[in-house]
């Protein structure tokens, strides 16, 4: 399934941002055809380290960091952020564009071992982040992922951020025309859905925490991303 995905933001992302617009655009950070406001960046940003609880310590590891949109402002908060996505000219853009001292940028697949796709040795790592593209994997994906951050610290927080929530999709598909849309996506095997990926269970999260002994938060979003939740993972005590 990932790979199918990797075809689809290639071909959405195509060539590198020219401009700040194009950042925005080439993530599909986009609300009536044009880029959402950089206030409501700056909430997403403001999510994460409230959730995360980021330090000027801390060590963060972003997986699918696109163009490096929300890991830019980020990595003001943190020591270092290590941050990886699997399409090239996202990469590219993101060290053109979001560039910074304290952020090391790689091609890698959060499938594959992302713990070892970087130019040294991972220190540390206690907190983990994958924004808005968890809907471009499965239940097992999510499993392996955290098999891989256990290799790395068996102490950590994982966030998961704007999760198409399953329970809450008619709120999505509002209209007629969205819902015979989406109908006709799901008759035909259209796993991309125009771009918006696989809808969650809050279940399938619950059975990932119970599967690793892990805490569980799940968050519901509201407003115009009310169709979307949020899930934090930690190996604190319930």
């Amino acid at each position: 399934m990932n790979d199918v995905w990797k075809n689809f933001w290639e071909q959405y992302a195509g060539a590198e941002a020219a401009n700040e617009d194009e950042l925005y655009l080439k993530v599909g950070k986009i609300a009536n055809s044009a880029p959402v406001s950089r206030d409501v960046v700056q909430k997403l940003v403001d999510d994460v380290a409230e959730k995360l609880e980021l330090t000027d310590s801390d060590t963060l590891l972003e997986m699918c960091c696109g163009n490096g949109l929300i890991t830019h402002p980020l990595s003001e908060k943190v020591k270092k952020i290590y941050a990886f996505d699997f399409t090239e000219s996202l990469i590219a853009s993101a060290l053109q564009h979001r560039a910074g001292t304290n952020i090391e940028y790689v091609t890698g697949n959060a499938k594959e071992d992302f713990t070892r796709i970087f130019a040294e040795p991972l220190p540390v790592v206690k907190k983990f982040l994958i924004h808005d593209s968890t809907a471009y994997f499965l239940p097992e994906d999510v499993e392996k992922m955290i098999e891989k951050i256990k290799t790395v610290s068996e102490d950590f927080m994982f966030y998961l951020t704007h999760i198409p929530n399953n329970a809450n999709k008619w709120l999505f598909y509002n209209t007629p025309e969205r819902k015979e849309k989406y109908e006709a996506s799901v008759q035909s095997g259209d796993i991309f859905l125009g771009g918006i990926g696989r809808w969650w269970e809050k279940s399938e999260f619950t059975a990932i925490a119970e599967k690793y002994h892990l805490h569980l938060e799940i968050f519901d979003s509201s407003n115009e991303y009310a169709y979307r939740m949020s899930i934090l993972l930690s190996s604190r005590p319930s």
